[in-house]
């Protein structure tokens, strides 16, 4: 599942957080934000199958769930838009830090435009192995003694070369997706 891949990438972030002498920035950031826009080429209401095509032709068929509410309001030449988000935010754990998961969904109410949304947060600690800053791995171990290797990526280098062996880093990672259709 994606959620747990990006943890484990996450955590990698956060041992290669703990690499050296920790002097400096106690926190190192990434994330990426994706809009997607597509146009409805046709809705089956009776199968709910939405057909939608992107701005260069490509097309992506799927089927409505019952979730979707409004499905009866979006018709052939409607504009779909898609955003997604996903961050990593990596910092120095207190003893004490707290670790879960929290998460939202919203959707268009009763005769609105279609739209909704939904959002993950999960924050782990973890403990640096080692770092190997030629390569960017990183060695981390969870809490509940899984070691995993992970790639770190670029912009988290720096702050992954001043952590040492044992540090104990703070992973926080969120992903939102919104979805809203207009009326063309």
């Amino acid at each position: 599942m994606r959620n747990i891949l990006a943890l484990t990438g996450a955590a990698a972030l956060a041992l290669a957080a703990c690499a050296g002498p920790m002097a400096g920035p106690r926190t190192a950031a990434t994330g990426e934000t994706i809009l997607a826009q597509g146009t409805v080429v046709s809705v089956d209401q009776a199968t709910r199958e939405v057909v939608i095509a992107g701005p260069e032709g490509n097309r992506i068929a799927f089927v409505a769930g019952p979730e979707v509410r409004n499905l009866a309001q979006v018709a052939a030449g409607d504009t779909v838009t898609v955003g997604y988000h996903d961050s990593v935010v990596l910092s120095m754990a207190e003893a004490d830090a707290p670790q879960g998961s929290v998460a939202g969904v919203s959707r268009a109410p009763e005769g609105a435009r279609p739209s909704g949304g939904a959002v993950i947060a999960t924050d782990v600690v973890v403990t640096v192995v080692s770092y190997d800053d030629k390569s960017g791995f990183a060695v981390f171990r969870t809490d509940d003694g899984v070691t995993h290797r992970a790639t770190v990526p670029p912009e988290l280098r720096t702050f992954a070369e001043r952590a040492a062996p044992g540090s104990r880093v703070k992973v926080s990672l969120t992903e939102a997706l919104a979805v809203s259709v207009t009326e063309n």
